[in-house]
């Protein structure tokens, strides 16, 4: 995804007079008390072994299981009466679909206290891949956990503590679902509190929602109150990011209090700011600011001393919340709907009046919307290809991928330079001057807009509908200076939504997941251009409009469209591309990832390497066969090598087979496979005949998956893996087998260096055989 600019800025300020007139707001400010017993120094320890000693942790590696044992073996040490593993063997597959087998689970910590009421407090131990020491994400806030069990344990507590790190949450919340399941206490639990992240960084985020369900009030107030009176500041709510984020189809980004509030349990997560690098191999010890350890533990041992005797009765409400400040308001959604009625009420009585404004020789039959539209897409084009330009000029695709703030302002003085060229087309394109006529089309673009997004949620129409409310008082208004502020406002509430909080975060995911080839790049482009002119469109129609309606107070124009203009205008463009030319792309935070993906054909004998980026690949220096390369070529995939070397067998199979042949044939098998290294992922499917499979039994999770039975490992499974496994196959005696392993081992060696980049290998082994035939 690329980076780009709203021309317009916040006005924080009259959207809550607004919303402030539907109900009043709470100010959390309090007397500061006194710190908690937290050791930073304590949970620095911990971290240090979860994310430096056993490093990465992915949902059922062996790195994972020894940072649960390492949890227990603090648990115990601490005085927890029970100490043990919610086991998950089997669970759903995010990345492949169908089932997958896993050795995960959730260590578990119980510290009982004088009633049965029980407080869980989370983290999730995993990390998300085999190069990612998950410092941050989440081994801080399994370190975190850790030590709120030591001090917790120091005091007489009403109620039971249970201290819950899950496995395979960055796999979809696997392991908090699997433990909501199968936990056979989660009738007496009370109230969940959620540590995802506890980066020392600005902002501290407490997370709210789950799909259908928010945090009760009164759990985010307190949370509020508790962090102020402990003396901290930036603790923040995302409103616009979480307003997008839980309108698309899987509620965008969570955290293991998920599953709790679905389950009618109070719950919430605090997370540290999402700018910082997660998901990289950048997610480490050095990276990391130790003091975001205590600012949570604080907040969280707070929570617990505040409702150790007792919770409220509400388990979940719906709402929308906004902060601004240390103010918290909290808008049932009803009022949302009541404010959409009023922006839908405003935009008619604007549109009767300015109908009733037209004079009557007023020509009817030009239509100005396309000749206006054709100007929105030059202006975007600009605002597009701005950062393209400082890209080429560096050589990188992602120029932004360290600050995104310089490439803001590169797109609105685009956008600038873009109105400026603009401007020049005018006078020959013939625009009519009926201000209703822009003024309806306005009106109907934000209206088009709402309904789409009152589909989705009430929450995202909502800055729809402030961008018509604002709109239609702007064409109401008699002012100059009225017309344009409210003018200048409308656009805030539906940029907000795109250029939010955790924009940089999407914006940065966004850049693993490459288009491949001009055509489909060009495509992309073109897309995006499109996209964000119709999304600007309602707001040059409304300009356009208050233009018309008070011609006299617009001379800056006639000015501004003037040679000396865009003089103005490319230069300071241009200054500000040479400027970011000059800043880096890529830093110790941030840096390029290249894999060395590797291919082997076991029945063949091929081996293929090749190195894949995201960004382009010169500059990188590559060994292989005792020869040093280094690549000059802007490419983002280079094949290196294709081969057949003479290796020993990275996966056996060794079957024991008995047949019962009629009408079907009954496979009753042992199988046994061996592998050289352990695999990261594992898939192994068996197809007979042109049906799928019957009655397949194992006590292996298994798939069906087109004609074929499918079973799944993740992650690094045993290297003898024996499978038990009993299937049917209609109408034929043949059964075939196909194994893809995909290890994070190099079969054929490769060194990769580069300046401020990460390297990773995937080397995929394939066999098929036939295991009988007719």
């Amino acid at each position: 995804m690329k980076t780009r600019s709203s021309i317009f800025s916040a006005t924080g300020c009259i959207s809550l007079i607004l919303l402030t007139a539907l109900l009043g707001f709470r100010s959390a400010a309090q007397t500061p008390r006194t710190q908690t017993p937290f050791s930073q120094d304590s949970a620095w320890s911990y971290l240090q072994v979860l994310a430096g000693e056993i490093g990465p942790r992915p949902m059922g590696s062996p790195a994972e299981q020894a940072a649960m044992q390492y949890a227990l073996k603090k648990f115990r040490e601490f005085g927890l009466q029970e100490a043990f593993v919610v086991p998950m063997r089997q669970t759903s597959s995010q990345m492949q679909g169908g089932t997958v087998n896993t050795t995960s689970g959730t260590a578990v910590g119980v510290l009982k206290g004088k009633t049965n009421r029980i407080i869980v407090i989370g983290g999730h131990i995993d990390s998300a891949e085999p190069e990612i020491p998950g410092a941050n994400d989440d081994g801080s806030g399994s370190a975190t956990v850790i030590e709120l069990a030591r001090i917790l344990a120091q005091r007489a507590n009403e109620s039971t503590i249970v201290f819950a790190l899950f496995g395979g949450e960055e796999q979809g919340l696997r392991g908090s679902r699997n433990f909501v399941m199968n936990f056979d206490r989660m009738d007496s639990v009370a109230l969940m509190l959620q540590i995802d992240m506890t980066n020392g960084s600005e902002l501290l985020v407490p997370l709210v929602d789950a799909p259908g369900r928010m945090s009760p009030r009164w759990l985010v107030e307190a949370s509020y109150e508790e962090f102020e009176a402990l003396g901290y500041s930036g603790l923040y709510f995302p409103t616009h990011f979480y307003a997008f984020l839980t309108s698309i189809p899987g509620g965008g980004i969570g955290s293991d209090h998920e599953p709790f509030l679905l389950e009618g349990i109070p719950a919430i997560d605090f997370t540290s700011d999402v700018v910082d690098p997660i998901h990289t191999p950048q997610d480490n010890l050095e990276n990391f600011i130790p003091a975001g350890l205590k600012r949570s533990g604080d907040l969280v041992y707070r929570l617990v001393e505040r409702f150790d005797g007792g919770v409220p009765p509400e388990t979940s409400e719906s709402y929308y919340l906004f902060q601004l400040d240390t103010a918290l308001l909290f808008f049932p959604i009803w009022s949302l709907y009541f404010f959409i009625a009023i922006a839908l009420t405003l935009a008619v009585s604007a549109l009767i009046r300015m109908r009733k404004a037209r004079s009557p020789e007023e020509p009817r039959g030009r239509v100005p919307a396309l000749k206006l539209f054709l100007l929105m897409m030059i202006i975007q084009a600009f605002v597009w290809f701005s950062e393209n330009i400082v890209g080429i000029i560096k050589g990188d695709r992602f120029p932004w991928l360290s600050d995104l703030n310089g490439y803001f302002l590169l797109g609105f003085l685009a956008a600038g330079f873009g109105i400026w060229v603009a401007l020049q087309l005018v006078p020959r394109l013939g625009f009519s001057r009926v201000p209703y006529r822009y003024g309806l089309k306005s009106m109907i673009f934000l209206v088009v807009f709402l309904l789409l997004m009152l589909l989705a949620s009430p929450k995202l129409a909502l800055a729809a509908a402030m961008g018509l409310f604002f709109m239609a008082l702007a064409f109401l208004v008699d002012s100059w200076y009225l017309k344009f502020l409210f003018w200048l406002v409308s656009p805030h509430f539906m940029y907000r939504l795109i250029f939010s909080e955790g924009y940089g975060l999407l914006a940065r995911s966004m850049t693993q997941m490459p288009i491949e080839g001009f055509i489909a790049a060009l495509i992309i482009h073109l897309f995006y251009i499109l996209f964000f002119s119709l999304w600007a469109f309602p707001f040059l129609l409304g300009f356009a409009a208050i233009r018309f309606q008070k011609p006299e107070s617009f001379a800056f124009l006639r000015w501004f469209k003037k040679p000396i203009g865009g003089i103005t205008a490319g230069a300071v463009f241009a200054g500000c591309i040479v400027f970011l030319v000059f800043q880096p792309t890529y830093s110790d935070y941030w840096q390029q990832q290249i894999t060395v993906n590797q291919t082997f054909d076991q029945n063949t004998g091929k081996a293929r390497v090749e190195l894949v980026s995201a960004d382009y690949l010169d500059g990188t220096s590559v060994r292989m066969d005792g020869k040093d390369t280094l690549l000059t070529d802007r490419d983002r995939k280079v094949r290196l090598q294709e081969a057949a070397p003479a290796l020993d067998p990275w996966i056996r199979v060794e079957r024991s087979v008995e047949t019962v042949k009629g009408t079907n044939t009954t496979y009753t098998m042992l199988l046994k496979y061996h592998f050289k290294h352990r695999p990261y992922r594992l898939s192994i499917s068996y197809r007979g005949g042109n049906a799928q499979p019957e009655n397949v039994d194992s006590p292996f999770a298994w798939s069906p998956e087109g004609k074929s039975v499918m079973l799944r490992w993740y992650s690094f499974p045993e290297t003898l893996l024996v499978v038990p496994l009993k299937m049917t196959v209609v109408g034929s005696d043949t059964l075939t087998e196909s194994i893809e392993a995909t290890f994070v081992e190099q079969l054929v060696p490769v060194s990769v260096r580069k300046d401020q980049a990460s390297v990773k290998s995937r080397t995929t082994v394939t066999s098929t055989e036939v295991v009988q035939k007719p």
